[in-house]
C-alpha cells in the first residue's frame, strides 16, 4: 500500500493518472481533501478522482487519523493540517499550482493554501466548505456528532448508536479514537474565525445544498471572495458528493475546462434530490466503499512512491 511519510506521520496516499502518458508530459495536477471523521479519500477515490485522471494527475491522501493514515495524539487544528499538506506536496514532487478539490473540512484547508501560498494553488472547487465563524468551534464541541463534518448530525448519532459490532469495526474504532484519545476537539474548539476570505485571489468554485446546515457558509464566500462562483443543488444536503456524485463530477469537467485548458466530454445531468438519497443512505453509501472495493486501494500502486511493506 502506498505511503508517505510527511510532517512526522505516515500518510496513505493514492496517486491516479494516465500510464500511457508520454513520460514528462505536462498535465495539470490536482489535489483532494476529504470530510472529518466518518470519511477518507475512498468517498473521492471512488467519485470522481478517476474520471478527472483521465487527463489530470490526481492526487489523495487520507488526512492525520483518518482512513489508514496514522492517529496522532495532537495537533488537528487547521495549520496542522495545512503543513501536512505543504509536506504531501512536497513529497509528491509538485512545484506548480495545484487545483485544490476539497469536501467539508477538506475546504478550509486548501482555503488555509491559497491564502498563505497563492503561488501553489490555480483554483479552488470546494464542495460544502466547512470553515470557522464565530462560535464554530464551541458549536462543533458540543456534541460529538457535530464533530462530523461530512455528514448530519442525526446520521451520525443513528450511524454511532446501531453499529452492530464496534469493536470490530475499524471506522467506529477510529472515530471513538479520534473523539476520545486526540486533541481533535479542543482544537477545533480553540479555532480562531476565519477573516480572511478577502485575501484569496485564485479562482473558487463552491457548491453546496440547498438543505445544507452550514449554507450560510456559501453566502459568505460569494460576498467576500473576490473571483468565487456559487451554485446552490435543489434539495440536496451537506454530503453533495456522495448524493450527487455525477453532477459533481460534470462540474469538475466543467471547471477544469475552463481554468487548466483540459478538455472533458461534459454530459448534462440532473440533480439528485434529498428524498432519493439522504443522509444515513450517504453513510451507508460511503461505508459500503469502504468495504467492497479496499482491494483496490491496498493493490494499486503509485506511481515514485515506495509502498511501505505491511
Amino acid at each position: 500500500m502506498p505511503y508517505l511519510q510527511a510532517n512526522g506521520l505516515k500518510f496513505h496516499v493514492q496517486v491516479l493518472g494516465d500510464p500511457t502518458a508520454e513520460p514528462g508530459a505536462q498535465r495539470p495536477k490536482a489535489v483532494m481533501l476529504h470530510g472529518l471523521v466518518i470519511d477518507n479519500l475512498s468517498s473521492w477515490f471512488y467519485t470522481v478522482a478517476h474520471p478527472l485522471a483521465q487527463q489530470t494527475d490526481v492526487h489523495l491522501a487520507d488526512m492525520r487519523g483518518h482512513g489508514r493514515t496514522q492517529i496522532a495524539d495532537a495537533g488537528y487544528s487547521v495549520d496542522d493540517h495545512l503543513a501536512d499538506l505543504l509536506d504531501l506536496l512536497d513529497g509528491w514532487g509538485i512545484d506548480e499550482p495545484i487545483h485544490f478539490f476539497g469536501n467539508s473540512f477538506g475546504c478550509v484547508v486548501g482555503l488555509a493554501l491559497a491564502r498563505a501560498h497563492p503561488e501553489r494553488v490555480a483554483s479552488l472547487f470546494l464542495i460544502e466548505a466547512h470553515f470557522s465563524v464565530p462560535g464554530w468551534g464551541e458549536h462543533m464541541a458540543g456534541t460529538l456528532a457535530l464533530a462530523a463534518f461530512g455528514l448530519d448530525e442525526v446520521a451520525v448519532r443513528q450511524y454511532l448508536a446501531t453499529e452492530a459490532d464496534r469493536k470490530t469495526s475499524r471506522l467506529a474504532k477510529r472515530t471513538e479514537q479520534l473523539f476520545f484519545h486526540t486533541t481533535l476537539i479542543e482544537d477545533l474548539k480553540t479555532e480562531a474565525p476565519i477573516d480572511w476570505l478577502g485575501e484569496i485571489t485564485c479562482p473558487v468554485f463552491a457548491i453546496y445544498g440547498s438543505e445544507s446546515d452550514i449554507l450560510d457558509r456559501a453566502r459568505e464566500l460569494e460576498a467576500k471572495v473576490p473571483d468565487c462562483t456559487l451554485e446552490v443543488v435543489a434539495d440536496a444536503s451537506h454530503s453533495l458528493l456522495i448524493e450527487n456524485s455525477q453532477l459533481i463530477r460534470a462540474r469538475a469537467f466543467e471547471w477544469l475546462n475552463s481554468h487548466a485548458g483540459t478538455t472533458y466530454e461534459v454530459e448534462e445531468v440532473a440533480a439528485k434530490s434529498l428524498a432519493t438519497m439522504g443522509a444515513p443512505e450517504a453513510i451507508d453509501a460511503l461505508h459500503q466503499f469502504q468495504s467492497d472495493n479496499r482491494h483496490l486501494l491496498d493493490e494499486r500502486p503509485t506511481p515514485g512512491v515506495k509502498p511501505t511493506p505491511r
